[in-house]
């Protein structure tokens, strides 16, 4: 999938906004591309609403610990919206060409460690688009 020319100096600016370079800068410009192009952008921003909520989440669930106070509410809310972004990120992916869908597939969704950490740096880069958004800023 080509990149739109002003979605990739969004990367860049939201990559500045953010200090940090992000983890799949190429997934986030193609996930929001494609929501544009095929009319899905408000799944994207429910998508990126979750990953903000899943970030905090697993911080506060790392910092608390299994035993801690609210754990178990927490975490079954952090599950039920960790199934909820993968469904909205599945859904916009559909719209991408059959190769690009296996490849979301095989780098976020297979059923492995190594795919669930990545996933969770993604969501990461999302929920950097959130803070992006909250801090008034528009969307390419």
């Amino acid at each position: 999938m080509v990149i739109r020319p002003e979605t990739s100096r969004f990367i860049s600016e939201l990559e500045q906004h953010a200090n940090r370079k992000l983890n799949h800068p190429y997934e986030v410009a193609e996930l929001l591309d494609a929501a544009r192009e095929s009319d899905n952008i408000r799944l994207f921003e429910d998508a990126i609403f979750h990953a903000k909520f899943i970030t905090k989440s697993f911080g506060v669930m790392q910092r608390i610990g299994a035993d801690g106070e609210g754990y178990d509410k927490l975490s079954a809310e952090f599950q039920l919206s960790l199934d909820k972004a993968a469904t909205l990120i599945r859904q916009i992916a559909e719209t991408m060409s059959e190769g690009r869908r296996q490849h979301h597939r095989a780098l976020f969704f297979s059923l492995d460690q190594e795919s669930l950490s990545r996933f969770m740096e993604f969501l990461d880069d999302l929920s950097l688009v959130k803070n992006w958004r909250v801090d008034g800023n528009p969307l390419p």
